[in-house]
């Protein structure tokens, strides 16, 4: 077999490179996927998000706390486990309500949470201490990367709610404010039930989470 001329051999290098630059800076595809596996032993959901890791960057870097001092956050930063749990808290997590109440008062209620909080310490510590009552707060595991992609590590335990009188909602909104047709989708895997996948877009960033899909 002839060997590839010289020009021929300059054309594919150029088409290799075209392509992972744009896999790397222009990636066409706007996609989170992970995983929630529940720990019986520990109590706890496993939770794995893949995402590109220079949306992520941009996401906690346009949420964190504005100041003269501030800079862009990298996945390289010494404080970056930090960092993207406090993103993550804002942004995924399980959330109990009364079983009477709707999805449109939720989505009202989850407006209002997200708003900066007063400057008052004592009322922001407060303001926290209801908010866990009633809904999750992530732990740092770990994460890696693969082939362009960031994988984030935690652990979640579940609220504590009685079926009988309260609901239990995924809220998933990492990304979706920040990246344009962000989609996210997560499968989950109860114990003792059939394993099943939840979708997330722009203004449908949570669903009713039960261990038995319906």
């Amino acid at each position: 077999m002839k060997r590839p001329s010289a020009i021929y051999s300059l054309i594919w290098v150029c088409i290799v490179a075209f392509a992972s630059m744009h896999t790397a800076y222009a990636h066409p595809f706007h996609l989170c996927v992970g995983q929630m596996q529940w720990n019986g032993a520990s109590k706890v959901w496993e939770v794995s998000l893949r995402l590109h890791p220079q949306d992520l960057e941009n996401a906690m870097s346009a949420t964190n706390d504005a100041t003269p001092s501030s800079k862009r956050v990298s996945i390289d930063d010494s404080d970056f486990a930090e960092l993207a749990m406090g993103y993550i808290n804002k942004e995924f997590f399980l959330r109990k309500t009364p079983k009477a109440m709707d999805s449109k008062e939720l989505e009202a209620i989850l407006r209002s949470e997200s708003k900066p909080v007063e400057d008052s310490a004592d009322v922001s510590v407060q303001k926290l201490d209801k908010q866990n009552e009633v809904r999750s707060t992530a732990r740092w595991v770990g994460m890696e990367q693969e082939r362009g992609w960031l994988w984030l590590h935690f652990e979640m335990p579940e609220p504590s709610h009685d079926e009988r009188v309260e609901k239990l909602w995924l809220v998933h909104r990492v990304l979706l404010e920040h990246v344009e047709k962000q989609e996210n989708t997560i499968a989950v895997l109860p114990v003792g039930s059939p394993k099943f996948s939840l979708q997330f877009q722009a203004g449908n960033n949570f669903r009713e989470f039960r261990r038995v899909e319906k």
